[in-house]
């Protein structure tokens, strides 16, 4: 049914009645370059009130999967649609091919392309490494998962493509065939559809292509205890992560690869999980024959992506909160890329760590031996206050729960100010407020972005 590996032009030439399952961006994306090459697209979707019907000769609820594939003759099925759906059920006995929306794009473009996947980190690495190769790959792109449908610029002639996928776009597809990959880091996510930390895992590792002997594959090494099956001491798989040939040191702020010790002190993104993720970006850019100044000034101008543990402008706030740290960490939306960001805080360093939103089914224990370490008080809003709270009132230190996060910002606003006014001879106390909520944001948000927003716009109400 899937592809299992990049179909030619001349394979698409067979077909000229294309479905699109699930529209969306990569859908429609894929609906227009199919369009401009003369095909003719339907669209089964969900929600087909919702479609963008210009771009299709119909649309269809995906209801009725025997009437709806009459005549079709390929399937482009898009990322956030069930593997199991009834329409792919019914293709498969028809024997009627199915392509990712990547895999699509990908029978198009001829030129270099380097993926990066994980739980954790992918838009941050991807938009870092982007950004280091523009320098000497002008006329590059970056697509994927982070926002930019591959389909919507795969006929370009461009010297360089930096793509982040997710575990659903590669589990869709054959092996895409990349220059170079990463897989960050894996951590308990999106079970719900991949059912377990293997079976994630694997489809993670399809973004590898140690096949060929040029191809470079970096890779956590906690990833590694979940694909034991597999080949994993190819000489071309480097691990990335402390004491390996790619790792990070602090004390002072360093990159180390086998080429280089670059210096990390001037990297605008603070956190120990940011370090790695430069680590990362320096090993897929040293992949492309980038010398370490090129790679240095590269990172060093790159500020970071919204809500993705980015320091909130607190220049217009009045003078006694200019020395607060107030980091927006929005994208958090689970326990591992919360506890990422606060993993080089210790005991007594004046962190306010504010949680909340939708948790996801994921043990709750390591953020229980976390807040041990820390022996901190945290703040907890919304949904989570209903999901955490027995497990968190067993701690014996303070945790402050309330209905929504403008209530929770005017009470912590109460207490910042007392902890000032207990230090005025201590100029030099940090303070750290972190808005990570470890939870999807669905509960009083339409998404992370929208959350992200409202916690920097409240912030300027209260602090200014």
């Amino acid at each position: 049914m899937f592809s299992e590996s990049i179909p030619t032009p001349s394979d698409l030439d067979q077909f000229q009645n294309f479905l699109i399952l699930g529209g969306g961006s990569s859908g429609d994306s894929s609906a227009r370059l199919l369009s401009s090459l003369g095909k003719r697209c339907i669209l089964a979707d969900q929600f087909p009130e919702r479609a963008n019907s210009s771009l299709y000769v119909s649309v269809l609820s995906d209801n009725h999967p025997q009437e709806i594939l009459k005549e079709i003759h390929c399937i482009i099925k898009s990322p956030g649609v069930l593997p199991n759906h009834p329409i792919l059920e019914e293709a498969k006995k028809n024997e009627i091919p199915v392509y990712s929306e990547i895999c699509l794009a990908r029978i198009f473009y001829k030129g270099p392309i380097i993926g990066i996947t994980g739980t954790d980190g992918k838009s941050t690495t991807t938009a870092l490494t982007y950004h280091i190769l523009k320098s000497k790959f002008p006329n590059s792109k970056m697509g994927g998962n982070i926002g930019v449908p591959f389909t919507s610029f795969c006929m370009e002639p461009l010297d360089l493509v930096v793509l982040e996928l997710s575990s659903y776009q590669l589990e869709d597809s054959p092996n895409l065939e990349l220059t170079s990959s990463a897989i960050l880091n894996l951590a308990s996510d999106h079970l719900e559809r991949h059912k377990t930390m293997e079976s994630y895992a694997k489809a993670k590792w399809k973004i590898q292509n140690l096949n060929n002997p040029n191809h470079k594959a970096f890779v956590s090494p906690n990833f590694l205890n979940f694909i034991k099956t597999e080949n994993t001491n190819h000489q071309n798989l480097f691990l990335v992560g402390e004491n390996k040939n790619y790792s990070v040191s602090l004390d002072p702020n360093q990159i180390h690869t086998p080429s280089f010790v670059y210096d990390a002190s001037s990297f605008p993104l603070k956190g120990k999980h940011n370090l790695m993720n430069l680590c990362f970006a320096i090993a897929l850019c040293e992949t492309m024959d980038m010398n370490e100044k090129e790679i240095q000034n590269g990172f060093e101008s790159f500020t970071g992506l919204p809500h993705r543990f980015k320091k909130v402008d607190n220049s217009g706030f009045q003078k006694q909160y200019q020395n607060i740290h107030f980091i927006n960490d929005s994208k958090s939306t689970n326990l591992h890329s919360m506890l990422s960001g606060i993993s080089g805080f210790k005991k007594g360093d004046g962190l306010f760590l504010i949680l909340g939103g939708i948790p996801k089914s994921e043990p709750i224990n390591p953020l229980i031996q976390r807040l041990k370490e820390l022996n901190n008080p945290i703040w907890v809003y919304g949904k989570a206050v209903e999901v955490w709270k027995t497990e968190l009132e067993k701690m014996d230190f303070p945790i402050h729960y309330f209905p929504d996060l403008p209530t929770l910002l005017g009470h912590l606003k109460q207490t910042i100010d007392i902890e000032l006014e207990n230090h005025l001879e201590k100029e030099s106390q940090s303070l750290s407020v972190i808005f990570s909520p470890a939870g999807a944001s669905f509960d009083l948000y339409k998404n992370f972005e929208e959350r992200g927003n409202h916690f920097e716009s409240i912030l300027k109400q209260i602090f200014s």
